[in-house]
């Protein structure tokens, strides 16, 4: 299936924090199609569309990272609510809702995102940093797995977003690992692959993904530069082990601390 032409001629100009861009680069394979939330650039028009539409979306900054900016925005009848941080706001009308978003997003833009009704750890949402990278033998391998667990409230699960960490084993029983592990697998490797067609040097990425209560994964983004430092905070010292020797291979170097 060919790529949108807007995607092929953006991607030698775009950031690859660009997560339009990077949507729209996943989107060329059907299979991975089928894992990616409904995206789009918000304007008023998409995101009433969508707020109607799915009840439940998020808006994040188009070049942003560490979960910031973003914002989680529900329906409810004819009232809207806004979560951002552990801030939550209600307003009677869209167009409350839109001004205060305005105002908040001070002039930057923004993409809106369907939102996942995902599982959940004690009423905390959470998702799963998957990292893919290329071995020594050239090939690709899922190098580590932990989960990002939302903390105090916030509607976001990343660190910078008062996050804590997890294991799989941890947060999914051995039924829910049989099912959704070799599906976590199958579309990060399928994704690894995707990205490398369009930029030949990429030797890593770190995938956000969300299971959600029929165990399907669904892709909330992707990192090229992804940061590997939660692997230090849940101790899985063979994961952090083959990352670095990995990156090494590729020159790669890695600053992990607590």
């Amino acid at each position: 299936m060919k790529q949108p032409k807007a995607s092929i001629s953006a991607k030698k100009k775009v950031r690859r924090s660009d997560k339009l861009l990077k949507t729209s680069i996943l989107k060329g394979n059907e299979y991975i199609r089928s894992h990616i939330p409904p995206t789009s650039y918000m304007t008023k028009a998409s995101l009433l569309r969508m707020i109607t539409r799915y009840g439940m979306v998020y808006i994040k900054p188009k070049n942003g990272s560490l979960g910031r900016g973003v914002i989680r925005i529900t329906k409810n009848g004819t009232r809207y609510t806004s979560h951002a941080g552990t801030n939550v706001m209600s307003y009677s009308s869209f167009n409350s809702l839109y001004a205060s978003i305005v105002r908040r997003t001070k002039g930057e833009r923004y993409i809106v995102q369907k939102g996942i009704h995902s599982l959940r750890y004690r009423g905390r949402v959470y998702d799963f940093r998957v990292v893919v990278q290329q071995s020594p033998r050239g090939s690709f391998e899922i190098t580590g797995i932990a989960a990002r667990i939302s903390q105090g409230g916030r509607v976001v699960s990343n660190g910078g977003g008062g996050g804590a960490v997890g294991t799989v084993d941890s947060l999914l029983t051995s039924h829910q690992r049989s099912i959704a592990m070799p599906r976590i697998r199958q579309l990060s490797l399928a994704v690894m692959h995707q990205v490398k067609k369009y930029w030949p040097s990429q030797k890593e990425i770190g995938l956000d993904i969300a299971l959600d209560y029929n165990l399907k994964p669904w892709i909330l983004e992707f990192n090229t530069r992804p940061d590997h430092r939660m692997f230090v905070l849940v101790g899985d010292r063979a994961a952090l082990a083959r990352i670095v020797h990995y990156g090494a291979r590729y020159g790669r170097k890695y600053r992990l601390y607590r």
